[in-house]
């Protein structure tokens, strides 16, 4: 896995010290100081993320998810606290994990990131994911993803994705919804895993929705986090047409990516393929010229599958064509996303939204049987 060329902090020295630092966070200990603490604490809370396993058998499909208000008017040190102190349970399972994923001969990279994160990135970001540092750079990860945005026979236009991963259990038990709040008012929602304070699905209420999906190919990585632009244009009061398709079509990202937008006109749906720099393609949709629907998983969508495709794309298509534009709603869409293998058993959730209709915000645990 890409992680590995970032999750590269633990020794022997730094397993004792972990020890120590277990006891502070399983009995609540915490200060506005904390993101001074040493760099064990911090990746003690985010193996602590990652370590959750299924303790009495295989849940259901699906399962609900949790949801949290985060204050964007609160300190960025101490806005995650309540999402990560109701996973700290998982803490016992941190020695194993550590055991399968940090190659010792990488510590110092990750060592000094750590160092360096409060220069590396913007306010607030930094110390937001001071914390939980290395889940923060869970995108290099490899992922794999479905996302679609469709119009219905009455133009109104609906989102829906499933996201995948490996370490799918683990991801699972950490899936959380998130409304970011700034008084009485839901500034945008999205779904992520605790710990993680990137977003890779969000809404902004009566705006837009937006998902990102990896691009299968390999470059150097330099330049924003996709995580955190997408959390700074929900931010952002934009429109569909405006700055929004434009920052995301321009910015210079680390990583080459699929950003999927749907807006709450018709219309107003775009697939976005990215390289660093700028987009290679917008691909709109088009209902006059009946494209009353665009689907994106991990390939340019112009080109045929490449060797060893699972077909979801495929799958996909042909599901969303046999439903056709006048059946489109949240349970069709739902079932799409439940066809294998656009269901499969790297599938961590399932989110419908519109955000011409943000009530019908819904992300659900997936739990496909083996």
């Amino acid at each position: 896995m890409r992680l590995l060329c970032y999750l590269t902090f633990l020794s022997e020295h730094y397993r004792n010290t972990l020890k120590q630092c277990s006891y502070r966070i399983a009995t609540g200990t915490r200060t506005r100081e904390r993101h001074k603490m040493d760099l064990s604490s911090s990746l003690l809370i985010f193996v602590a993320c990652l370590a959750a396993t299924t303790c009495n058998g295989r849940p259901s499909d699906p399962q609900p998810v949790k949801t949290y208000d985060v204050d964007l008017n609160s300190d960025p040190h101490d806005r995650w606290g309540k999402v990560l102190d109701d996973h700290r349970v998982y803490l016992p399972e941190i020695e194993q994990m550590v055991a399968n994923y940090i190659p010792e001969e990488l510590l110092p990279v990750v060592q000094q990131i750590a160092k360096d994160i409060e220069n590396i990135l913007p306010s607030p970001f930094a110390q937001e994911i001071i914390d939980a540092i290395l889940l923060n750079i869970l995108y290099d990860l490899t992922a794999y993803c479905t996302s679609i945005v469709a119009q219905d026979g009455n133009g109104t236009i609906w989102h829906a994705r499933n996201l995948d991963y490996s370490n799918t259990d683990i991801l699972r038990n950490l899936t959380v919804s998130v409304n970011f709040r700034r008084g009485n008012e839901t500034v945008y929602t999205g779904t992520t895993y605790a710990g993680y304070v990137g977003l890779l699905t969000g809404q902004r209420p009566n705006a837009f929705t937006v998902t990102i999906d990896q691009r299968g190919v390999e470059e150097k990585h330099d330049g924003k986090w996709w995580e955190n632009l997408l959390t700074a244009v929900l931010d952002r009061n934009s429109s569909f047409v405006s700055f929004l398709v434009r920052q995301l079509a321009t910015t210079v990202i680390h990583a080459t990516a699929y950003v999927i937008v749907g807006g709450v006109k018709k219309g107003e749906g775009v697939i976005i393929t990215r390289d660093r720099v700028a987009a290679l393609n917008r691909y709109y949709l088009d209902p006059l010229n009946n494209r009353w629907y665009v689907l994106e998983t991990n390939y340019d969508h112009w080109l045929p599958a490449p060797p060893g495709d699972n077909q979801r794309r495929a799958v996909g298509e042909k599901e969303m064509d046999k439903l056709g534009a006048t059946a489109v709603n949240a349970t069709t869409l739902y079932t799409v996303l439940s066809t294998t293998p656009v269901l499969n058993n790297g599938t961590t959730y399932t989110t419908i939204m519109s955000a011409a209709q943000p009530a019908v915000f819904n992300t659900r645990v997936r739990w496909p049987p083996l």
